[in-house]
């Protein structure tokens, strides 16, 4: 049995089994594909110090051997069909999916379904995926680029909360776990009541249904481990330094806890980030390497999650002593924002810019139902599909407010630097 559940979005239906399971569905005109992704709400966010990268180790091995198929067989049942597969994690969700051509959809339901339920884990497969993990998470610390803003400043912001925790895990934690241990971490989450599928593109509403229903709409509802965060948004001016004897170069990062998705400052925060960042035209941009050739890589990010965001500015690889000339640039870019009002073209142009690269990203269907999944995960009033008239109805004035609110000296800032570097160098 299932539900038409309550949806604010038009165009998308939405389904509510017995169990918990929710299905969400958006036709596309224009494709012979169809894409289907299943959302589990578990991530870093959800583990402890043992079970550190679980969520990460579990999307490895969701396409390895189960009781239906090895891996070979589900890596050619997949591929010789025409379906591309691909998963992730986040700090507060594990996604796993399926493009397929619409005629091979069932069987997409099939081994996603297979692979969510799979909690008896091949003992050299898993053996082997460990390599794999402990080898990714190596690599993640050994990419200052990357390192510098999800290694340093995320868990530097989020000090004491559980955001504070690698996504990919230690590798004290990928080499203790257990496959027990990690079974039953899956086993925990798997859960139909804590799952949301979405299918965006080409296929026959009542079929998938169907098929879903006779797959994950069999599955029995389990009590999910408490999963209440109670992160505050409040922010404290933090710095944190750490020196590497295998970099020449520095790589900073500046920001603040802010609101996120579900907030009405997220799309203001969304065009300050892109006043920023967006493009060559955007004031790190040009301020930092076309004036002044400061940072390989100049920009901001805005990561909303629900209730938390992460508002980040960074400059990664360039000379040391020009620290603290970057560091004042970026504050007298705030600043400018703060106290002098855009002009027309700057702020007509970003918009513009920036909702041409969104509808871009909305022209993908595994994009749409990734935005699908996330406005039901967090709860979200906002449709993702009219990001343009939310971004049009900002005006200046709010930007400058915007700026004001969150760009204070409340900042958390990390610095990833050469062996010996100190500050004031």
């Amino acid at each position: 049995m299932m539900t038409d559940g309550a949806n604010n979005l038009k165009g998308i239906k939405r389904k509510e089994f017995d169990n918990g399971l929710i299905l969400l569905m958006e036709k596309r005109p224009c494709t012979s594909k169809a894409t289907l992704l299943v959302g589990v709400k578990v991530g870093s966010v959800n583990e402890n110090e043992i079970l550190n990268g679980g969520s990460h180790f579990n999307e490895h091995l969701l396409f390895k051997s189960n009781s239906y198929r090895s891996a070979r067989q589900l890596v050619e049942d997949l591929e010789y069909s025409g379906i591309i597969i691909n998963a992730y994690t986040n700090w507060k969700y594990t996604v796993f999916y399926a493009k397929s051509p619409h005629r091979e959809l069932a069987k997409a339901v099939e081994i996603l379904f297979q692979a969510a339920t799979n909690f008896n884990y091949n003992p050299g497969e898993f053996s082997t995926e460990r390599e794999v993990v402990l080898t990714e998470v190596k690599n993640h610390i050994n990419s200052p680029e990357r390192y510098s803003i999800s290694g340093l400043f995320i868990p530097t912001l989020f000090r004491g909360t559980p955001l504070e925790r690698p996504i990919e895990g230690t590798t004290d934690s990928m080499e203790k776990i257990t496959k027990e241990q990690l079974e039953g971490f899956k086993n925990a989450y798997y859960v139909p009541n804590n799952m949301v599928l979405v299918a965006v593109g080409k296929f026959d509403e009542e079929e998938l249904t169907r098929k879903v229903e006779d797959t994950f709409g069999t599955l029995e509802s389990k009590k999910i481990p408490n999963s209440d965060l109670n992160i505050t948004l409040d922010n404290k001016h933090l710095e944190r330094y750490e020196n590497r004897r295998d970099i020449s170069q520095l790589y900073m990062c500046m920001g603040y806890r802010t609101p996120g998705s579900a907030h009405e400052d997220h799309y203001k925060l969304d065009l300050l980030t892109s006043i920023l960042s967006e493009g060559l035209s955007s004031r790190m941009f040009r301020e930092l390497r076309e004036k002044r050739g400061i940072g390989y890589d100049v920009g901001a990010l805005f990561h909303p999650m629900g209730g938390e965001g992460i508002f980040c500015t960074h400059v990664s690889g360039f000379d040391p002593k020009r620290f603290e000339e970057t560091k004042d640039i970026i504050f007298k870019i705030f600043k400018d924002l703060k106290t002098n009002s855009i002009t027309d073209r700057e702020f007509k142009g970003t918009k513009t810019l920036m909702i041409s690269k969104y509808d871009d990203k909305l022209e993908i269907i595994t994009n749409r139902a990734l935005f699908l999944l996330e406005t039901e995960l967090y709860k979200t009033s906002y449709d993702f599909r009219d990001k343009e008239s939310y971004i049009n109805e900002i005006s200046k004035n709010d930007l400058m407010d915007v700026a004001n609110e969150y760009l204070t000296d409340e900042y958390s800032l990390t610095v990833l630097a050469p062996d010996g570097f100190k500050k004031n160098d």
